[in-house]
């Protein structure tokens, strides 16, 4: 049997409005690695909770191991147990920290991918996620609103599970998956007609050619030099990229790694 590989790359920082007022990036990501899976992560805090940073921090780190470690398990699971079981975990870590829980709401996107070729995906609030493949970009899973379109479903939202959005296969062809937040998605994502701007195979194409390192560095510069020119908001992506042959330019993943976040240059 073939083995796919996968290579991401990832980062997040703090948009104009919370640096012109001392905030901390609310944005957070995370990747986990064991020797048959991998799993990456991004959520965004609630801008109205003040240890929202914290929570999203939580959540990114407790989704990639918990999906990474256990997912023949969480594979098995029909959807809605899964829903529970994962939206049930993170909010055992959340009451774990010193502010209350409801200061620690986030949003939530990850994307698991097992050796074999499975993979499970979640996506719960605002986000975006985007399938690249051959080139051409489609929208994977859309942002989810509330009543008014400043609101959406956070992970200590009471009814969490039953917006959690969850889709399984098996990868059989090349292809990249790009996870963004509501403020990144302001670039990446056009809201009046619902498609993914052309720069999301661009980016896609990046990682594909790049290492990881390098790619991850390169969104987080593109990010503070350009993106945040059209955003106020917190930026946060998440790049995926997978084949059934070794990538050209692939890091040893055989030990875990775990990375939540990149430094600030």
């Amino acid at each position: 049997m073939r083995r796919m590989e996968y290579k991401i790359s990832l980062a997040a920082c703090a948009g104009r409005s919370h640096l012109s007022a001392g905030r901390p990036c609310q944005d957070k990501v995370a990747l986990y690695r064991n020797g048959y899976a991998v799993c990456a992560a991004l959520a965004d805090g609630a801008g109205s909770c003040a240890s929202s940073d914290l929570g999203a921090a939580c959540v990114t780190q407790c989704t990639s191991e918990l999906l990474c470690r256990r997912f023949d398990d969480l594979w098995a699971m029909e959807d809605g147990v899964l829903a529970e079981e994962l939206i049930q975990t993170c909010t055992r870590v959340l009451c774990q920290q010193e502010p209350p829980i409801y200061e620690l709401a986030s949003t939530l996107l990850f994307f698991a991918g097992h050796a074999d070729g499975r993979y499970l995906s979640g996506h719960l609030g605002d986000g975006v996620q985007v399938f690249v493949q051959n080139g051409t970009a489609l929208v994977f899973s859309p942002p989810e609103n509330g009543v008014y379109q400043n609101e959406t479903f956070f992970i200590t939202t009471d009814d969490a599970a039953e917006h959690l959005r969850l889709h399984r296969g098996r990868l059989e062809d090349p292809g990249a998956l790009l996870m963004m937040s509501d403020g990144m998605a302001e670039s990446l994502y056009q809201q009046s007609t619902g498609e993914p701007a052309p720069a999301c195979g661009t980016i896609a194409r990046w990682l594909e050619d790049g290492d990881e390192e390098t790619i991850s560095q390169a969104l987080e510069f593109n990010m503070r030099q350009i993106f945040s020119k059209r955003s106020g908001d917190d930026l946060g992506l998440v790049v995926i990229a997978w084949d059934d042959q070794t990538f050209r330019s692939r890091k040893d993943a055989s030990a875990p790694i775990h990375k939540s976040g990149l430094p600030a240059k």
